[in-house]
């Protein structure tokens, strides 16, 4: 079982694919392991050697401290390509993975060949805010100890349609996920708001692909139009009529995206 160290927390990860393929490091969301992924790296893993891992407070990684922010999430990011020994690696992270994926290239960039940022924003306080029945579920999902509703979890991952044709399939998603405790979502939830990289945007010189669902209603699309303008260059794909978690729903565009995102350049480099 491989793990990293940084400043006393372990870090566990986990490779897919060819060692000889191009790197590719997948960043999860708030309170999730790395098992939320669920069929995505496999996937992806037919081109890429993907690489995942567990942020601290979730999975098998460790679980020390109170408040966490989001340069140190995005510090064991970097410790992780370390410890597989990967210089440089396209990257795709969502939600506070995406946050985290910003932070990475902001401080890390010789770390990120090219960049994905999935349901998204730049900044908790000057970003746009969900509605308040958005958040009241939200704060549910990660306080409440017993079985979360399946209505609740769907209005708030995926959109209503996905929903309605599958009814339990977000509750699923979730336990499958593996949930996390109520004290280490507590300590994401405090990176998640001091996130503020809105000014620093452009510093940011990955290629970058900025994608969410226009039915997301956890983060507003409109957070992910801002990214796009801020960030030197960086192109928008809007998923129509996808929730937050778009890649639970619309798992062969987001592969295709992806695959398109980070393969392309390397083709023309190659011609």
């Amino acid at each position: 079982m491989p793990f990293a160290e940084r400043a006393g927390h372990l870090i566990h990860y986990d490779q897919l694919g060819d060692a000889s393929a191009p790197p590719l490091l997948l960043i999860m969301g708030l309170g999730l392991s790395s098992r939320a992924w669920e069929t995505l790296p496999a996937r992806l893993a037919e081109r890429f050697r993907v690489v995942v891992f567990d942020n601290r407070g979730t999975g098998r990684s460790g679980r020390r401290g109170w408040m966490y922010r989001m340069r140190d999430l995005a510090d064991d990011a970097a410790t992780v390509l370390d410890a597989v020994g990967v210089p440089q690696a396209d990257v795709f992270g969502i939600s506070m993975g995406g946050m985290i994926a910003q932070e990475l290239a902001i401080r890390h960039p010789d770390r990120v060949r090219r960049l994905a940022l999935g349901a998204t924003f730049a900044s908790w306080l000057r970003g746009h805010k969900p509605s308040l029945r958005t958040v009241l579920d939200l704060l549910l999902v990660v306080l409440q100890r017993r079985r979360v509703p399946p209505e609740r979890l769907g209005r708030l991952l995926v959109s209503r349609e996905f929903h309605t044709a599958n009814p339990m399939r977000a509750l699923q998603w979730m336990v499958s996920s593996g949930r996390t405790e109520v004290r280490c979502a507590a300590a994401q939830v405090a990176a998640v708001m001091g996130h503020a990289a809105l000014h620093r945007l452009k510093q940011i010189r990955a290629p970058t692909l900025v994608i969410t669902g226009d039915a997301d209603r956890l983060v507003p699309p409109r957070n992910s139009e801002v990214l796009a303008a801020g960030i030197p260059d960086a192109r928008l794909v809007v998923l129509r009529g996808a929730g937050h978690v778009f890649p639970l729903e619309r798992e062969e565009e987001t592969v295709r995206a992806l695959s398109e995102h980070f393969l392309d350049a390397r083709r023309t480099s190659v011609a």
